[in-house]
């Protein structure tokens, strides 16, 4: 078959000549300098977009560096004429290589990190999703939380770059496309809208939402027009080139129509979004992703730490160290607390964290994962923590958490297990501290208390009443006090003033709390601050008030407890007379306690002596008051109180509420209790376990990295065994020389695609190549049509011959040509893209748009090889 003739290209009979030149296309480099233009600004929307889940500097970082490479990507499979499976794998590939020192920057502290790194990097491209809406917003660079992002930034900027580069009919799909990245800011971002604006009494909703919705579709408007104006302009070039007709620009008339139904469009499509932006700004929340997923995991029910109290002083723990801070606070003597549980809840029994009444559900109660970093401030404090003999899930902090950094050899594992609540500013460890766990927690600095006296009457009860033993509502009733701040903290300064230190029921031993109280005399005191302890203790002052005339305080010492009967007294005190309070558990700082009792840790050394309970009752401006709880030990109980109460207070034991309480270890995210395990007493194969874990992790971390070489391997190997097994036999035979080529290519030859079979393999000077070119020609182009066995032969041929260039290069050589991508891109290359045939009055003309390699003009044909004949 010979080669088509071109006829010369000549005007048409009867062609008008235009009146006025028309300008020229526009120039390809221009063009793609356009497109680029377009597409990378629609990507920095996307960025923008996304600011408010990171809002961190490496999240810039790595936007810029995942755009630059996408494009640096795309130029590059645009230039050589990559296929499409060929441009994934440079992603797949530039993904891998990047991927820590921009989605997971925290792991390159070190190799081992850098190895773990790229193994969460790998987890996190699965699961990271999930764990994006489950977290505390901003995230920062915490763990691998930058993965998603990076690979909808690296991948979207590649793929539509690559598609508007290439043009054709799947260049309309980059629009599509870069609103989906755009998306994933607004989908995975917080549930809140920005704060309108007003200019001149006219408020704009949601100003943030609103910019970004309208400069996303202003800037696909703008590049739909210019990919429209493009292809009309090639599409007339290419006329007037093929047939000689020049047509004649469009009066102003024209364009005046045109460009107001495209202003048109535009307003209305501006209209529509503002419009619907407004009406999604109407509420203060949006739904998005994690509105619908429990944003939070939630705290089961733990054993109250307040159940727990009396624990503390006991001869094991009293004296024994359980932290040590170190920090400004510490070092300069002044008053701080360090909060170890917050429990803002009251059902009869026990406080508690979770609210019994809304139950898991509630998202207030919630601890969730926090990134390390939430934000400081300019008078941030920070605190160190040394772990010795306190273990548990509790977790002591020092106030509203700005960022937490783990060290020591649990690090990563203290890290995962880290949640955080923010409305108590309260921690939790589910991996449960231990001896040498050492943690930084920077905190804003704690605000200057208001007076509680200033605080004015609340509304009502805070409470549910049948909460209130009726004892506390006849003893408050009976101090004849204001129901405001003031009244409140008489009452608390007499129910202190009326009671009386007890840490147990029987006579401690010897050098215990008592010897640190001095001329202290002993009194039973029953442990629990259930709604009957709390009775009996208002039931015994108020029967004591009652039994004389006395007035003073010291006169009218009746109730024995401590911090936990005494803290549960005082926050249902401020509940009954309206004001919201909770009950914190932790430690004093400095001189902080003023009860007298030597509960303050000295020296940033806290042991189980410094435990205490104090309540904080809300002031109504967003603030909390501290109120110490602890009674007084100086006045004891007189002679005739003491030989009357015989014997002190029953517990009452309510069968139906009693709840399960759950061991350290339990999981707060299924509520199950770790099985109890029991003690080890065979061999202790830590060391296998070590050696297996170091093994895992090298083994994932080879696998990793060896994902994109094995998926090229593979796809050759699919790509042989389909050529092989092609249905029509003839097709074998074709298959099998596009094989042999191919194994030449990807060891270094040049394809030489405008030759004939025979030329080529006399260029390729291999044994066996001639028979390979003969039989090939002969099966393909033969009256005969060959047998099966016949192209089982020829394989076999083919296999020798892919064998034998193998041979012929070292070691290195032939793992490059087996994981060379270049038979992929010959396949490209060989592609002519169109031949158009238009038929005129009096001559045909055949316009062949040239292969990549082909310097030609467009309407000049190039050689075709026996092949393609």
């Amino acid at each position: 078959m010979s080669a088509p003739e071109v006829q010369p290209m000549r005007p048409a009979t009867g062609a008008v000549p235009t009146t006025r030149p028309r300008r020229g296309p526009v120039p390809r480099r221009r063009a793609w300098v356009i497109n680029a233009v377009f597409i990378v600004a629609m990507m920095l929307v996307a960025v923008w977009a996304a600011w408010p889940i990171y809002q961190d500097v490496s999240y810039l970082i790595m936007a810029a560096g995942a755009i630059l490479t996408g494009l640096a990507l795309a130029w590059l499979g645009a230039r050589r004429g990559w296929s499409w499976f060929t441009v994934l794998l440079t992603v797949l590939g530039a993904y891998l290589l990047l991927g820590v020192p921009l989605a997971a920057p925290t792991a390159l502290t070190s190799v081992p990190n850098a190895v773990g790194g790229l193994l969460d990097l790998v987890t996190a491209t699965v699961f990271s999703w999930k764990e994006l809406v489950t977290i505390q917003l901003p995230v920062g660079s915490y763990q691998s939380l930058l993965a998603p992002a990076f690979l909808l930034f690296l991948g979207g900027t590649t793929v539509a770059l690559s598609l508007a580069w290439r043009g054709g009919r799947l260049m309309a799909l980059a629009v599509p496309l870069i609103f989906a990245v755009q998306l994933f800011g607004l989908v995975f971002g917080s549930s809140a809208v920005s704060v309108p604006l007003t200019f001149f009494s006219v408020s704009l909703p949601a100003p943030r939402e609103s910019l970004i919705g309208l400069a996303a579709l202003l800037l696909a408007f703008g590049f739909l027009a210019w990919r429209t104006h493009l292809a009309r302009s090639e599409a007339l070039d290419l006329a007037a080139r093929t047939t000689g007709v020049r047509r004649t620009p469009g009066g102003l008339g024209g364009r005046l129509r045109r460009a107001i139904l495209a202003g048109g469009v535009l307003v209305l499509a501006i209209g529509v979004t503002l419009g619907g932006l407004s009406a999604v700004a109407a509420t203060p929340t949006r739904e998005v992703l994690r509105s619908s997923i429990d944003p939070a995991v939630e705290l089961r029910e733990y054993v109250s730490p307040l159940s727990q109290y009396r624990s503390y002083f006991s001869a094991e723990q009293y004296d024994a160290e359980l932290f040590t801070l170190s920090g400004p606070a510490i070092d300069d003597g002044t008053d701080s607390r360090v909060r170890l549980a917050v429990l803002s809840y009251y059902d009869g029994e026990v406080f508690r964290v979770v609210d019994p009444a809304a139950g898991e559900s509630d998202q207030a109660t919630a601890f969730a994962r926090v990134p390390h970093a939430r934000g400081a401030s300019a008078d941030s404090v920070t605190t160190r923590f040394d772990i010795a003999g306190y273990s548990g899930v509790w977790m002591p902090g020092a106030g509203a958490l700005s960022s937490i950094r783990f060290a020591g050899d649990r690090a990563a594992d203290l890290s995962d297990g880290f949640f955080y609540n923010a409305g108590t500013a309260s921690g939790i460890q589910l991996k449960a501290l231990e001896r040498g766990d050492r943690y930084t927690i920077v905190s804003d600095s704690q605000a200057d208390a208001t007076d509680l006296a200033s605080l004015a009457s609340p509304a009502g009860d805070a409470i549910d009443e049948t909460l209130i033993p009726q004892s506390l509502v006849d003893w408050v009733d009976a101090q004849a006090v204001t129901r405001d701040g003031t009244g409140l903290a008489e009452l608390v300064t007499r129910l202190r003033e009326r009671g009386y230190l007890s840490h147990s029921l029987t006579v401690p031993a010897v050098d215990s709390w008592t010897a640190d109280l001095g001329d202290y005399q002993f009194s039973p005191s029953l442990s629990g601050h259930s709604v009957a302890r709390i009775d009996a203790l208002f039931t015994a002052l108020l029967e004591k008030q009652n039994s004389t005339t006395a007035t003073e305080n010291s006169q009218l010492v009746a109730a024995i407890g401590d911090d936990e009967q005494f803290a549960v007294a005082t926050a249902l005190l401020a509940r009954h007379l309206g004001f919201e309070s909770r009950v914190v558990l932790g430690f004093t700082l400095g001189s902080g306690a003023d009860s007298g009792a030597p509960g303050a840790c000295r020296g940033g050394v806290c042991s189980g002596q410094n435990l205490a309970a104090w309540v904080e009752v809300a002031s109504g401006d967003g603030g909390w008051i501290t109120l110490d709880a602890t009674p007084q030990f100086q006045n004891p109980l007189s002679p005739i109180d003491d030989t009357t109460r015989d014997p002190q207070y029953n517990t009452e034991v309510i069968a139906e509420g009693a709840t399960e309480q759950r061991a350290p270890e339990a999981n707060p995210t299924n509520g199950e209790d770790q099985p109890e395990q029991d003690p080890v007493t065979g061999t202790d194969l830590a060391w296998l376990f070590a050696i297996l874990k170091v093994g895992g992790i090298s083994l994932a971390a080879l696998l990793a990295i060896s994902t994109p070489f094995l998926v090229i391997l593979g796809a050759k190997f699919k790509r042989r065994r389909d050529r092989a097994r092609a249905a029509d036999v003839s097709a074998r035979f074709a298959g099998g020389w596009d094989e042999y080529i191919d194994a030449a290519v990807d060891r270094g030859f040049s394809d030489q695609g405008s030759m004939t079979r025979v030329e080529t393999a006399s260029y390729y000077e291999s044994a066996g190549g001639s028979q390979l070119a003969t039989l090939a020609d002969r099966a393909v182009f033969g009256p005969v049509s060959p047998q099966v066995d016949e192209s089982d032969a020829f394989w076999a041929l083919v296999t020798a011959e892919r064998a034998g260039l193998a041979a012929s290069g070292t070691r290195r050589q032939r793992l490059r040509a087996a994981i060379s991508l270049r038979s992929f891109s010959r396949l490209a290359d060989a592609r002519h893209l169109f031949t158009f045939r238009r038929r005129s009055a009096r001559y045909d003309v055949i316009t062949v748009r040239p292969n990549r390699r082909d310097t030609s003009r467009l309407g000049e044909r190039p050689p075709i090889s026996g092949r393609e004949a």
